[in-house]
């Protein structure tokens, strides 16, 4: 365990420890590995989206450059 890392314990009732032991069982994981991952799931479908992350920004270059764009792809797709 890196420096970095946290250990985290909990108590689960007996029939959901079953089912995850079950399933990491038939995916061939560990239960620590099954875990990390569902903990991983459920935090990114937490997360708050950063609407001013640079990969939101939009450059919309030129006025008018939507319609070319769109009439471009059209050319593409349907040749016209």
């Amino acid at each position: 365990m890196s420096s970095s890392e946290k250990v985290v314990q909990t108590e689960l009732p007996e029939e959901e420890y079953e089912r995850l032991a079950r399933i990491a069982e038939k995916e061939d994981k560990s239960l620590k590995q099954l875990l990390r991952e569902a903990a991983n799931e459920y935090t990114s479908r937490h997360e708050e989206i950063d609407l001013n992350d640079p990969f939101f920004q939009v450059d919309v270059g030129e006025s008018g450059a939507d319609e070319k764009t769109a009439k471009k792809t059209d050319e593409y797709i349907y040749g016209e």
